[in-house]
């Protein structure tokens, strides 16, 4: 698959939840994220173009709501290096201000060091 990406995604020492509000399930863990879009580890691939409406639980004290709340429509999978899992790439729709700030911030608190 060829690289698209305008911006590195970082990631995450922590493994926040993520949910889909209009199936009504957890869709996985994010693994990284950028303000536009992430990387979800999931149990059961997503095809391509599925639109969501993900909940991404944050950890305290990141913002005032504990979670980010965002349209995403799925671009790509493949099997993770764990063959029970596949990694989902999501790329997010319209990010307010507010919310690209978290996202920052999250980045910034639990993203791994680049080297």
């Amino acid at each position: 698959m060829q690289e698209r990406r305008k911006m590195n995604r970082r990631d995450l020492m922590f493994y926040s939840r993520v949910h889909d509000s209009i199936s009504g399930r957890q869709v996985g863990n994010l693994l990284n994220i950028t303000v536009a879009g992430a990387m979800v580890l999931c149990d059961k691939p997503v095809e391509p173009q599925t639109v969501m409406e993900l909940h991404i639980e944050l950890p305290d004290g990141i913002a005032e709501k504990s979670r980010l709340v965002i349209t995403s429509t799925s671009l790509w999978y493949q099997p993770d290096i764990n063959p029970e899992f596949f990694d989902v790439g999501f790329q997010f729709g319209d990010v307010t201000p507010a919310d690209q700030e978290i996202i920052q911030v999250l980045i910034k608190e639990y993203g791994f060091r680049q080297q």
